[in-house]
């Protein structure tokens, strides 16, 4: 006996609107839009939406997320399932149009590696009218600003370079002394990544130490 059949692929298939149902709810949808009888219809599109709740359990208890059941079913039936739903039937149009577009700032950070929270936060210090507080404000911008700098280069940085990007971003507003003390490299480093780095020194001396003590070991006297 010879079978006489053609494979069936996904990629020569329609397309699922809402995939997570699978295809054959998408079926099912397509085979009652095709009943003349409105009655039957109804019977249909009631029964599908048992089974579509069957599918994602979850969505049945919530009155809302049975009303997004009926949203999903048309959507998926191409918004023309001419049958009576218990909640208002979505608009194509409001599917089509997307999502709003997300505002990018458009002017450019100078210094990248503080980001655009300092930055902002140098805008706010360099506009406070006291000078003393300004500066004292200042002091504690510039460690943050050392922080941030420490964390996208672990090397050590010069407290004149962070006094001179902080002068230079605050227009002259922000104006601390060359020989304002700032804190130490080391005690502006992550300390999760101090101590992963610890561990990892700890690890290593662990293992060399051991590798010499069964070497050691091992090693014959010559006076035997």
């Amino acid at each position: 006996m010879s079978l006489d059949f053609e494979m069936e692929y996904n990629t020569a298939r329609e397309e699922m609107q809402i995939p997570e149902y699978g295809r054959n709810i998408q079926k099912m949808i397509e085979f009652a839009k095709t009943l003349a009888d409105k009655n039957e219809r109804n019977k249909a599109a009631n029964s599908i939406i048992k089974v579509m709740g069957q599918v994602n359990p979850y969505l049945k208890a919530n009155e809302d997320l049975t009303h997004k059941l009926w949203d999903h079913m048309f959507i998926i039936s191409g918004f023309d399932f001419d049958v009576d739903s218990p909640f208002p039937k979505p608009v194509k149009e409001d599917f089509e149009k997307g999502p709003d577009k997300i505002p990018y700032p458009e002017n450019e950070i100078a210094h990248r590696h503080y980001g655009r929270t300092i930055e902002a936060l140098i805008k706010k210090v360099a506009a406070v009218e006291n000078e003393e507080d300004r500066l004292k404000m200042g002091v504690a911008l510039a460690n943050t600003m050392k922080r941030a700098y420490l964390n996208w280069n672990r090397d050590t940085v010069e407290n004149r370079v962070i006094l001179k990007n902080l002068r230079d971003m605050s227009g002259g507003k922000i104006n601390l002394s060359e020989d304002t003390e700032l804190e130490h490299s080391r005690d502006l480093i992550d300390t999760t990544q101090q101590a992963s780095n610890n561990q990892n020194r700890q690890r290593k001396g662990g293992r060399s130490g051991g590798k010499r003590k069964k070497n050691n070991s091992g090693r014959r006297n010559p006076r035997n």
